[in-house]
């Protein structure tokens, strides 16, 4: 039986008392700014280059939660710090972000992709929100709009160099550009978020997604082409449960009652392939047609994927009633609470093998960070909360 007025204070209490407080007291760089990407179990710092994503990804939820959860004044701080050692370091001149920078500032690597461009944006977006002040809301538009043009730009490439060697396109990009424009709609016109927003829904549904087998793909070939490879037959449950998520906020904004029941069915058909019977979990990845697995961090446990699934099944079910979104959302929130917290140090673990044990000795690395418990754990406690003010208090829901 789900309570959702009881999972809620449990949410709550892991994410304010567990999460948070791990980064607030351990992430800051006071010497040099920014954030440390790398923190051992306890904690500790583990000096390296600072990743430009993980440092708008980190600006963005502290100013998110500022905005959404408390406006408690130490995160904002902390999210300004951050935003300041982004400002000055984070950007070239021409607002394209670098993917790497040293300790100190120095841009090391540039980024490959839009990403990290898009995730710049959204921080300085949510600075706005927090502060009111125009200067973020000038910095946000400044790079939204080089991200559009860069990104119709190399498109634009791409299309004039097929049939040369192998280009792999990935569903990350769209998905976090989408979130993007969600983040921006009031930096633009209607007519012009519209039209942009569009464009990358399109090209999700109509390149990612494998209409035949109703899936989303994880890398496609130009023009949404299979390769039958292991990274081509690979998918991520992480990025499924991330691209439902955004295109149901799309959906609900557009009465698109057709797209949310779509991708309801993306989360519960990814719960089923990705699911361990033999020992519970939600595997990294899943190969789609079944073939033996290449690379050995496939099965591996992640909080990343745990979390966004239990996010967009309560959403999914507030929002279309499905009953297998609560059959899956109690499966997954009991691993994942019993597995994941860290009860000997502050914070949550990262990564745990198929067994539940913990594989890393490090609770923050340069690819995954705040963010991705943040974002999910503060969305899943909101809409625990709207189903515990639709629930009468002696009702809950029984799972059959």
């Amino acid at each position: 039986m789900l309570d959702f007025a009881k999972l809620t204070v449990v949410y709550r209490e892991a994410l304010l008392q567990q999460v948070v407080p791990f980064w607030l007291s351990n992430s800051r760089d006071q010497a040099w700014g920014g954030y440390f990407d790398a923190l051992t179990a306890t904690g500790d710092p583990i000096t390296a280059d600072k990743s430009v994503t993980l440092l708008a990804q980190q600006v963005w939820s502290f100013a998110w939660l500022y905005n959404t959860v408390e406006p408690e004044q130490r995160w904002l701080d902390h999210a300004l710090h951050g935003a300041d050692f982004l400002t000055r370091f984070g950007l070239d001149e021409k607002m394209n972000a670098y993917a790497l920078v040293d300790r100190i500032g120095k841009p090391v690597a540039p980024a490959s992709g839009r990403t990290t461009d898009a995730y710049c944006v959204m921080a300085y977006a949510q600075l706005h929100r927090a502060t009111g002040n125009d200067e973020w809301a000038m910095l946000a538009k400044q790079a939204l709009f080089n991200l559009i043009q860069q990104r119709n730009k190399q498109r634009t490439k791409q299309q004039r160099s097929l049939g040369g060697f192998r280009q792999w396109q990935h569903l990350e990009e769209p998905v976090v550009v989408l979130k993007t424009l969600l983040a921006t709609q009031f930096l633009l016109s209607e007519e012009d978020w519209k039209e942009y927003t569009e464009q990358v829904v399109e090209e999700i549904l109509q390149t990612f997604l494998d209409k035949r087998l109703n899936i989303l793909r994880e890398s496609i070939l130009p023009d949404g082409a299979f390769s039958h490879t292991p990274q081509g037959r690979r998918l991520s449950p992480a990025l499924t449960f991330e691209a439902a998520n955004v295109l149901l906020d799309i959906a609900l904004k557009t009465s698109n009652r057709k797209l949310s029941l779509q991708v309801v069915t993306w989360c519960l058909s990814m719960c089923e392939q990705a699911w361990d019977e033999v020992n519970s979990g939600l595997h990294q990845y899943v190969d789609f047609l079944r073939q033996p697995t290449l690379d050995s961090t496939w099965q591996h446990r992640t909080a990343r994927v745990h979390l966004q699934a239990l996010a967009v099944l309560i959403k999914s079910f507030f929002h279309t009633h499905h009953p297998d979104c609560l059959r899956w959302f109690q499966k997954i929130y009991d691993y994942t609470f019993q597995h994941f917290p860290d009860g000997e140090n502050p914070g949550w673990q990262l990564v745990l093998d198929a067994k539940g044990q913990s594989l890393l000795s490090v609770k923050a690395t340069p690819a995954e960070g705040c963010y991705h418990f943040i974002k999910p754990m503060s969305e899943t406690i909101s809409f625990l909360n709207q189903c515990a003010q639709l629930q009468p208090p002696s009702r809950k829901f029984r799972l059959v």
